[in-house]
């Protein structure tokens, strides 16, 4: 053994290094860093303005051979006059600077300052830059990026923004809380339709319980023992006193459709019946949510439970395109989904940012689709965006893709918990990621195989068409004048049947997306124009009639129907409408803020079966309130659990009590002057989803972070479409609203946020009501048992602050106050002297 010998500060200076995670002097090193802070806004109308602070912390002069990228959500860029900086977008939501010819080299220690106008606003800190990376050019070529630390600057009083969340009115809208009843048993989320109290003795679960089931119940009775088990410490035996027993509905005349349940439970026995299986599952989880706040040995009360859903589709949608949601993270929500009786996962797996399924005999859609990073043609990943990362191979939420065997893994562990799972191809529209990868593929064959080069191509190169999509992408829609675009969708639908067949499942529909496809597409394009005088077209809108007919052609030939987004069914002929009637599944209706919520009615009272996917009530990426440090966006308003709780599917005017600003909507006049929904638009009311588009989510645990507790919401009023609300008005209709909202949150409160916070799952807390009234504070908040800790120096309050009880003089001119409760804390909330 050889030992070598080290001075003392040699020897330090390796035990830095190692402590250092090994970097050595001989890694390349990025020469700046960068610092951006937010300007002014509608300096110029329209445009904000901010600004990059550029460092040179190298030991050398900073030249014109570098350009740094980085991510935002999309937006215009201006500078005004000459810049020694330029900065601009390269498409979406990619942009880069790099220095121009007026650009004087940088030495060391020095900064300089790159100030530019954005459109829109900037208003909450998950929009502002981020995923920053330097690439340095040397002699023509570009070497290998390098990670840009960025310091974001915090927006400038935050507390001063339009949006920020008021303290006052959120006290007073908790004030709608008080009086909330106490707890049932079986009030339970969503709500049963009607428990009755009976004649026995309370059923005592302690230690073992028996198991009994027919043969057609093994699965649901193997999901129930595992959560017995599992959540609840109860071991299942032959030999338990206690009986829970599956078994078919002695009348089944008496179920309501296929998922109606009962229960009977007193003395040593509880009895689930059903006529389906999934109605069995459905009592199944009854029993576990009654389980959920009670405390061993559990006691349930004698109770006669009759329970069914009103609306057939229960849905939540997932976009794994934009922030990638790995098979055992969806698994673990189509569980909680299944709790909450929600049935349909509509999974969002492509779009412009990324494909994420695995297509036997379209490799490319994965091995480029599915992966994001520095690249200047595409040809073996895509831009990077939103995440912001440079590197394909990292595992980050901007890359992957779930295999073929993963997704039929999926498929058969949904079909378990009765959820079925309808994919969507986003098309034509939002197609960026298919269309790039059909262009590698085209490049990979061009030479050797020219038919196979083309076989499946989506663009035609001598399309000059120019548009810009509602995402700022210029070419992310699908040629549908190309025969090739058809032997995609049809390749990769037959590839969707296959394995829905090998999970031994039937696939019934696949979403078409359909969506927001931007004026000007086509009209640049020679085959396009060709199809148009063939067949006596004269605008844009019948290239989008034509694919969608077209589309459902194929879905019939292969035994399936077709589902889309609203677009798909609007604007057409009498014609096309007759054909598409009978062959749609369903056409989702999001488009609900004021000025376009007509449409979902028109659309089902013209024969079409809708799901209500209300943005105002159901966009699960809307942020929680205007509070900057809620992630989300906000086009179509803010969305909470009491928003998506307050949604009507037979009086959509009625769903939102206010307006975008916040203010008071009059509901006796929301539905004046406005189509009204017929008879037959009624049974055309399929049911209703969730959605949660990605753009701002960067986890999993930001996935769930927006989902509950606003999810809730959803699945109350898909399961209760009639609330005791509904047909009353004025102060009748303000009183059963308050009280079916208190008993709600007292739902939320003292059974779902335990629950979650015992089985990590992450959840938001809502942030404290504070009123100052002659000298004394006053503080509530719509979460029962939970705690309000205060300052009044301005800092952040935290589980040492001041423990908010009963009103308390106060006569600072800044109080700062968080909800703490399971463990968690909301984001902070401002009263201040105005």
């Amino acid at each position: 053994m050889r030992i070598l010998k080290l001075p003392l500060a040699g020897l330090l200076f390796c035990i830095m290094v190692l402590l250092a995670g090994c970097k050595t002097s001989n890694e390349p090193e990025v020469p700046v860093a960068l610092t951006w802070e937010m300007g002014a806004s509608d300096i110029v109308p329209g445009y904000y303005e901010n600004t990059f602070i550029l460092k040179n912390i190298s030991q050398k002069p900073l030249k014109k051979n570098w350009t740094i990228y980085y991510s935002q959500l999309p937006r215009k860029v201006k500078q005004e006059g000459a810049s020694e900086v330029k900065v601009e977008v390269v498409n979406g939501n990619f942009f880069k600077m790099y220095p121009t010819d007026e650009f004087v080299p940088l030495a060391p220690g020095d900064s300089m300052r790159i100030t530019f106008l954005c459109t829109y606003k900037l208003d909450r800190n998950s929009h502002v830059p981020e995923g920053t990376y330097w690439v340095e050019t040397v002699d023509g070529e570009e070497g290998s990026p390098l990670p840009v630390a960025l310091k974001a600057l915090p927006l400038p009083s935050p507390e001063s923004m339009s949006g920020y969340p008021d303290a006052t009115k959120i006290y007073e809208s908790n004030l709608r809380l008080a009086g909330a009843p106490a707890l049932m048993q079986s009030d339970i989320l969503p709500s049963v339709k009607k428990a009755i109290a009976i004649e026995g003795d309370n059923v005592v679960l302690e230690g073992k319980v028996a198991l009994v089931f027919p043969e057609n119940f093994a699965s649901e009775a193997k999901l129930l023992k595992e959560k017995l088990t599992g959540l609840y410490g109860l071991e299942v035996a032959e030999n338990a006193s206690v009986k829970i027993v599956l078994e078919e509905l002695p009348d089944r005349k008496e179920a309501v459709n296929d998922e109606y349940y009962t229960i009977n439970m007193g003395g040593n026995l509880i009895k689930i019946s059903a006529a389906t299986p999934h109605g069995v599952f459905n009592g199944t989880q009854t029993l576990l949510s009654m389980l959920k706040d009670e405390q061993k040995p559990y006691l349930l009360e004698a109770v006669s439970i009759r329970d069914y859903p009103d609306l057939a589709y229960r849905g939540q949608m997932i976009d794994i395109a934009r922030n990638f949601t790995a098979p055992e993270n969806l698994k673990k929500l189509v569980d909680v989904f299944a709790s909450y009786k929600l049935n349909v996962l509509h999974f969002h797996f492509c779009d412009d940012e990324a494909w994420r399924l695995e297509i036997p005999g379209l490799e490319e859609l994965t091995a480029v689709g599915s992966r994001r990073g520095h690249t200047t043609d595409e040809s073996q990943c895509l831009y990077p965006c939103y995440d912001g990362g440079y590197d394909p191979d990292a595992k980050t939420v901007g890359n992957g893709y779930y295999s073929r065997e993963e997704f039929i893994d999926l498929l058969k562990y949904a079909a378990e918990r009765h959820v079925r799972i309808v994919p969507e191809i986003e098309s034509p529209g939002h197609a960026r990621a298919a269309i790039v990868s059909m262009k590698a593929r085209y490049n990979k064959y061009f030479e050797t195989d020219p038919g196979k080069a083309t076989e499946y191509m989506l663009s035609e190169p001598e399309d000059t068409s120019r548009y810009v999509s509602v995402q700022y992408y210029t070419d992310n829609v699908m040629n549908v004048a190309l025969p090739s675009t058809y032997r995609f969708m049809e390749k990769v639908i037959q590839e969707l049947n296959a394995m829905y067949q090998e999970a031994g499942l039937s696939l019934y529909t696949v979403h078409l997306g359909g969506d927001e496809v931007p004026r000007g597409v086509w009209m640049g394009s020679p085959k396009c124009q060709e199809l148009m005088k063939e067949k006596g077209m004269t605008k844009a809108h019948d290239l989008s009639e034509y694919f969608i007919t077209q589309m459902a052609d194929v879905m019939q030939k292969n035994g399936l129907k077709f589902s889309g987004w609203q677009e798909v069914a609007l604007g057409h002929t009498e014609e096309a409408h007759q054909q598409l009637r009978g062959l749609a599944a369903g056409v989702y209706c999001w488009n609900t803020v004021p000025g376009s919520d007509e449409v979902v009615y028109q659309t089902a009272n013209n024969g079409y079966p809708v799901i209500l996917c209300n943005v105002g009530n159901f966009y699960m990426d809307m942020a929680y309130n205007g509070h900057p440090d809620e992630r989300g966006l906000d086009w179509g308003g803010y969305v909470d659990e009491s928003v998506s709780f307050s949604m009507l599917p037979f009086s959509i005017y009625r769903s939102l009590r206010v307006d975008m600003a916040g203010n008071p909507i009059d509901l006796n006049n929301a539905e004046k002057g406005k189509t009204a929904l017929t008879d037959i638009g009624k049974k055309h009311i399929m049911g209703v989803q969730g959605q949660l588009f990605a753009e701002t989510i960067r986890s999993f645990e930001g996935v769930e972070y927006l989902l509950f507790p606003k999810i809730l919401g959803l699945a109350e009023r898909g399961w209760n479409a009639h609330p005791a609300w509904e047909n009353l008005s004025g102060t009748q209709e303000q009183q059963a609203f308050n009280q079916a909202l208190a008993l709600y949150y007292e739902k939320i409160s003292r059974s779902e946020m335990p629950y979650w916070a015992k089985n990590g799952i992450n959840f938001r807390l809502p942030q404290p009501g504070l009123w100052v009234k002659e000298g004394n504070l006053y503080a509530n908040v719509a979460i029962d048992g939970a705690e309000i800790r205060y300052t009044t120096d301005g800092s952040e309050p935290t589980t040492q602050s001041a423990l908010w009880k009963e009103p308390l003089k106060c006569d600072a001119s800044v109080v700062k106050a968080k909800t703490f409760y399971q463990g968690k804390e909301s984001l902070p909330i401002t009263w201040q002297v105005k």
